[in-house]
């Protein structure tokens, strides 16, 4: 669990039940996977499945800013195109080694939940 009330995600592990703390560890794969800017994030993290009826999508923008903050993300203004100037995210080393982290993280409660659901499915009352 975070601890941590500065909201410091990079000394914080965050391995919480509710899928919006998952934001930061989506974010960051997003964003190893391809430099995007912010709507296009948007619409790929709903592509993960971690949206939900009351998902706001200004708390990916706040979490770009606190991630960028943090230097695990940064950014530049594209102008290259027609229309209006785009703010285009790509993730730094600091993010990658913090995307590491998460992936141990996440793989640790995976562990946790397939011992958990196999124990469930053992039981002879069910």
């Amino acid at each position: 669990m975070c601890d941590d009330k500065n909201n410091n995600i990079s000394k914080c592990s965050c391995m919480g039940g509710r899928s919006s703390r998952y934001l930061v560890p989506a974010l960051l794969l997003l964003l190893a996977e391809k430099s995007s800017h912010g709507y296009e994030l948007t619409e790929r993290y709903s592509d993960l499945g971690f949206t939900y009826a009351n998902f706001d999508p200004g708390a990916i923008y706040r979490t770009l800013r606190l991630l960028e903050s943090e230097n695990l993300i940064k950014s530049k203004w594209e102008t290259d195109d027609i229309g209006p100037a785009k703010k285009i995210y790509s993730i730094t080393p600091e993010g990658l080694e913090m995307l590491s982290s998460w992936i141990a993280d996440i793989e640790k409660r995976k562990n946790i939940f397939e011992n958990f659901l196999q124990r469930f499915k053992n039981l002879k009352s069910f």
